[in-house]
């Protein structure tokens, strides 16, 4: 369910840089902490279903020091 929700927000917002710490608060609810890389383990899990070759994603991409988006 967590890693769905992560996946539906990226896709609600497709193309758009999400922000970790904006992930982290809509999914769990809670106020994100530097050091915090449990959406960074979760998107990494994502990938693993999700990409061919999770290591050189298509899908679920990374904006270093912004966040993550959906390109589809």
């Amino acid at each position: 369910p967590t890693e769905f929700s992560i996946l539906w927000i990226l896709c609600q917002r497709r193309g758009s840089v999400v922000a970790a710490e904006e992930l982290f608060q809509q999914v769990w609810g809670e106020k994100y902490l530097d050091g915090n890389n449990t959406v960074m383990v979760h998107i990494r899990r994502l990938r693993e279903k999700l990409e061919e070759n999770p290591a050189e994603p298509e899908h679920i991409m990374t904006k270093w020091g912004v966040g993550y988006y959906f390109k589809g």
